[in-house]
């Protein structure tokens, strides 16, 4: 009978044995909570991309008046151009622009003691800065530029015609209105020159489109 009563003591012991085992066992290691992104940084790049000034593009043409030696060679005639245009905002009342124009001058009456006629067309590249004068739907600006001009002139007298090519300086100023965001209106005087007793100021008026 002792090894009977002995016999009720074996489960006892294996769940004794079976806790032990429990309490042995390594536990797994609690994981550190993941950081979420400060919200800070999403306002910061929202705010950084609304700040940012894309670039315009646009084309005009316009009337171009001769002034001084080149009116009086071309006898008074008024010329055509066409130009596109690259602005880039930089916000806060500056802009800058890249133009690029055509403008031809047909030919003019015969003037001089030796009835000379002239017909002349350029190319311009300039480089202008816009200053603008207001903020709205319609805004007002000036504009200073400085870059290029590629003249053609060609001349006949007494049946005998001559060309000359010659690149000079070609210096802007003007105002203009940008109305809404797709026309503007401009005014600008150009200062060049075909030789150095040869001024070829003009006047510009040039309607443009912004797209």
């Amino acid at each position: 009978m002792p090894l009977a009563r002995s016999l009720y003591l074996v489960p006892l012991a294996f769940a004794g044995a079976a806790l032990a085992a429990q309490e042995a066992a390594p536990r797994p290691e609690a994981k550190a909570p993941v950081a979420e992104p400060a919200k800070e940084d999403s306002d910061c790049h929202v705010r950084f991309r609304f700040h940012h000034h894309p670039s315009v593009f646009g084309a005009y043409v316009q009337a171009v008046a001769p002034l001084r030696d080149l009116k009086e060679s071309l006898d008074r005639r008024t010329g055509l151009g066409l130009g596109v245009q690259w602005t880039h905002d930089h916000g806060d009342w500056n802009a800058s622009r890249t133009r690029l124009e055509w403008n031809t001058f047909p030919e003019g009456g015969a003037v001089g003691p030796q009835g000379t006629r002239t017909y002349a067309k350029n190319v311009i590249l300039s480089f202008d800065h816009l200053f603008k004068l207001n903020q709205g739907w319609s805004q007002a600006y000036l504009v200073a530029g400085l870059g290029g001009a590629r003249w053609d002139l060609e001349q006949t007298t007494a049946g005998q015609r001559t060309s000359l090519w010659t690149t000079k300086l070609a210096v802007t100023a003007g105002a203009g209105v940008q109305l809404g965001r797709r026309v503007n209106l401009e005014a600008r005087y150009v200062v060049s020159s075909v030789a150095s007793t040869f001024d070829a100021n003009t006047l510009q008026t040039s309607l443009g489109w912004r797209f």
